[in-house]
C-alpha cells in the first residue's frame, strides 16, 4: 500500500529503514518540512521527506526508494532522494542535529531553525509559513536570536555563481521575513553580514602565525 499524506514522517522513516539493506550506523539526514513534522509539530504536513544519504549510499537509497514506489512520481507521500549539496543552511548545523536509530540506521534530523535558514533562500508563502509554525509552537527564535543564528550562514549572503539561478534573493527575502515576522525593516549588511564578516576577522586575527611552521617541524621530525 502507497503512503498518504495522513501517515507520519516517522511511518515513512521507519518503512525505509526496513526495506535498505543492513548497514549499521550508516547516517541519513533528514531535512526540510519533514523535520519540522518530527520535531515542533507532528500535524504539519510535508508533501515530501528530503533525506540525503551518504554520497556512496546516494544511488543505493534511490533505487530501493525508486523500486518500492516511494518515489515522487510514484507516490502521494514520498522520498525524495537529495544531492548533500541541495542543502544550504548555517556552517555548524550539524551540531544541533538530532539522531534516531531505525533498524541500525541512524537518521539525523536537522534542527528546526536550521531548516529555516534553508527556506528563506526561496521564502514561497509555505516556507513563510514554516517560520510562523515554529515560532508559534517554540516562542523561538526571537528576532535577536535568528539574527544571531544567521550571521552563523552569512556565506549565504555572498553573490551566486552565474549558475546558481534556483535560489532566490536571500537579502531581500530577510527583508521581507522581518516585516512579516517583527514588523520593521532590517539593515541586512549591518545587522547580520557586517557583524558575522567581523568576527571572523577578529579569529583570523588571533590565529598564530609561527603555527604552520611549527607543524611543519614536527612533521619533519616524525620523518
Amino acid at each position: 500500500m502507497k503512503p498518504t499524506q495522513t501517515q507520519t514522517v516517522g511511518y515513512l522513516l521507519k518503512l525505509l529503514a526496513s526495506l535498505l539493506p543492513p548497514t549499521p550506523g550508516l547516517r541519513i539526514k533528514v531535512f526540510g518540512s519533514a523535520a519540522l513534522q518530527l520535531l515542533p509539530d507532528s500535524n504539519f504536513l510535508s508533501q515530501d521527506v528530503d533525506v540525503f544519504p551518504p554520497e556512496d549510499f546516494f544511488a543505493l537509497v534511490s533505487e530501493v526508494v525508486d523500486a518500492n514506489n516511494l518515489s515522487k512520481d510514484k507516490a502521494e507521500f514520498c522520498f525524495q532522494v537529495c544531492d548533500h549539496l541541495a542543502f544550504k543552511s548555517t556552517v555548524d548545523w550539524p551540531l544541533r542535529a538530532t539522531e534516531v536509530s531505525l533498524h541500525g540506521y541512524i537518521f539525523r534530523l536537522v534542527h528546526p531553525w536550521d531548516v529555516l535558514v534553508s527556506k528563506l533562500q526561496r521564502l514561497e508563502e509555505k516556507d513563510l509559513n514554516a517560520f510562523k509554525l515554529v515560532i508559534g509552537r517554540t516562542g523561538h527564535p526571537t528576532e535577536a536570536e535568528f539574527i544571531r543564528h544567521l550571521q552563523k550562514a552569512v556565506d549565504l549572503y555572498r553573490p551566486k555563481f552565474d549558475e546558481e539561478t534556483a535560489r532566490g534573493d536571500l537579502l531581500m527575502n530577510t527583508r521581507i521575513l522581518w516585516r512579516e515576522l517583527w514588523h520593521r525593516d532590517i539593515d541586512v549588511r549591518a545587522e547580520i553580514t557586517r557583524p558575522a564578516i567581523l568576527r571572523a576577522e577578529r579569529e583570523y586575527q588571533d590565529f598564530d602565525p609561527t603555527l604552520k611552521d611549527r607543524l611543519a617541524e614536527i612533521g619533519r621530525k616524525k620523518l
